[in-house]
């Protein structure tokens, strides 16, 4: 299944396929939440369908063998590559298998398609480990690569594929699909704490994700008004949210200093005004810009090393505004 936001990049897929003009690697830029693999996975069900669908630029004609075999999850053509849990890199040995996999013959006699979702997490050795076989592809080989973005991925992989970036529909439009998925009206804000991702968006709703982070902005807010009582409140319910809470309370600060600037058109806590108004009247801009730079580096360390002491690590990012003040 395609989602609309994604049929400008399958139709330019169609015309390469029917041209036979498609590469041999191609690097999907979008982020999670933006139904990244299904469109992969629809791109790889056109070209191992044995109905010839891929050379007609159309559409995978979910009858033949191959397609009944990909639709149960089964198809001996079709390997998929990705982090064994978020925050985890694609190890050289993943990528050494895709590289077998690469030169094995097609078990049904047609082409053999390797994902690698979460292109960007490889490490340098795996990285290098795949460049040689993009270098030198086999016939019959396709890859597909997802990134969340360019920077993280060697510029010598980029080079060798061809490149398409999954553009996010407006706020409205997501707000609107979402509504429609869930039938109930979401905050604007809540779309924009997801970066306009509409699965993204849709799955905060619906894993309560939204009530949570209203619960921990709102003793955010209240921690950040002197004599700064609830550290431990705030840092708890962090914890227990994991470590994307500090992206989302590092947009909050912004959004402060924004307002203490005078520019309020477009703040990502377009519904909690009082809490921005609030908490810029109470810190000042040089702490809030210190403390927005500190969460950001915390987001980071965490995501690099899962096992950390989390709650601890937090903590003391919140008595920087104690230190300071």
């Amino acid at each position: 299944m395609l989602y609309p936001w994604q049929e400008s990049v399958w139709q330019g897929w169609q015309q390469l396929l029917a041209q036979g003009r498609m590469h041999h690697a191609i690097l999907l830029v979008a982020p999670y939440g933006s139904g990244r693999e299904a469109l992969a996975r629809y791109l790889a069900k056109t070209v191992l369908c044995q109905n010839g669908a891929a050379g007609a630029g159309g559409e995978p004609c979910g009858v033949c063998h191959s397609c009944k075999l990909f639709e149960a999850g089964t198809h001996p053509d079709f390997h998929v590559v990705a982090p064994l849990q978020e925050g985890k890199q694609i190890g050289v040995d993943a990528v050494r298998q895709c590289n077998r996999w690469a030169v094995e013959t097609s078990q049904l006699g047609g082409e053999r398609i390797i994902l690698i979702d979460g292109a960007d997490t490889m490490g340098e050795a795996a990285a290098n480990a795949l460049l040689k076989t993009l270098e030198e592809p086999p016939s019959g080989c396709q890859f597909i690569l997802l990134a969340s973005s360019l920077d993280n991925l060697l510029p010598t992989i980029n080079s060798r594929c061809n490149k398409w970036r999954l553009a996010m529909p407006t706020e409205q439009d997501t707000k609107r699909w979402v509504e429609k998925q869930l039938m109930q009206t979401i905050k604007l804000e809540t779309v924009r704490l997801n970066g306009s991702a509409p699965l993204a968006t849709q799955q905060f709703i619906e894993q309560g994700q939204d009530i949570r982070y209203a619960k921990l902005l709102a003793a955010f807010a209240e921690f950040l008004r002197p004599p700064f009582i609830g550290l431990y409140d705030v840092a708890g319910l962090c914890t227990q949210e994991g470590h994307h809470s500090l992206k989302w309370l590092s947009y909050f600060l912004v959004d402060c200093l924004k307002w203490q600037q005078g520019a309020t058109a477009h703040l990502v806590h377009s519904e909690s005004l009082p809490l921005v108004e609030q908490a810029a009247n109470a810190i000042a801009p040089m702490i809030l810009l210190d403390q927005t730079r500190a969460a950001n580096s915390l987001y980071q360390k965490l995501e690099r090393h899962p096992g950390l002491n989390a709650e601890l690590l937090i903590v003391e990012w919140l008595t920087g505004f104690m230190a300071q003040h």
